[in-house]
Parts: structure tokens; C-alpha cells; sequence
């Protein structure tokens, strides 16, 4: 047998909801804003450099407590932050890495 909730606060509106996932539509948002910088106006290094920003962006936000960071959080906390952050930075390196192509 379940006991009672003992939790008084009223349940969160669908709005509330949703702004409670602000960590997860930051990343979110910061790599759509990168893709269409990359593809459609073909500034492919600015676009990319803000693609591994919004990634490693994302790593640090996961170091904020599991109350915050909502649908950001997958895994465990470790592995979550040690991949988003070796994939920002690695998105970053190669983009800064690779030479720009003469027109």
C-alpha cells in the first residue's frame, strides 16, 4: 500500500512545465541557431564554433543539481557532463582546426 503524498504544493501547469526546461531548450536552440548560420548561409566555422559552444554549454549546465536540469539529464551526472563536454570541445577544436576552403 502506497502512503499519501505529503507534498501541499499544487501540481505545475503545463507552462511551468515547460520553462522547467530551460537547460535542455538553451542547448537546443544554440545548436539550431549554428545550424542555420552553417547550412543555409554557408558560414560553416562560425556556425560550428556555436554548435560546440550550445554542446559545451550543455555539459556545464549539467553540473546543476537534477531538480534543474530536467530532460538534459540522461545518464548519470559524470557521464553525462564528461560526454557533452568532450563533444563541445571536440566540435570546437575541428572547427578551428580545419583550414577554410579558397573561393
Amino acid at each position: 500500500m502506497t502512503s499519501p503524498s505529503t507534498d501541499s504544493r499544487p501540481p505545475k501547469t503545463v507552462v511551468q512545465q515547460i520553462i522547467g526546461q530551460w537547460p535542455l531548450a538553451t542547448v537546443l536552440v544554440g545548436v539550431l541557431v549554428g545550424l542555420v548560420i552553417a547550412v543555409p548561409l554557408d558560414h560553416w566555422r562560425i556556425g560550428s564554433t556555436l554548435i560546440g559552444l550550445s554542446v559545451t554549454l550543455g555539459g556545464l549546465l549539467r553540473l546543476l543539481p537534477q531538480q534543474r536540469v530536467g530532460l538534459l539529464a540522461v545518464r548519470s551526472r559524470l557521464i553525462d557532463t564528461i560526454l557533452l563536454l568532450g563533444s563541445g570541445l571536440g566540435i570546437l577544436l575541428l572547427s578551428w582546426i580545419v583550414p577554410p576552403t579558397a573561393r
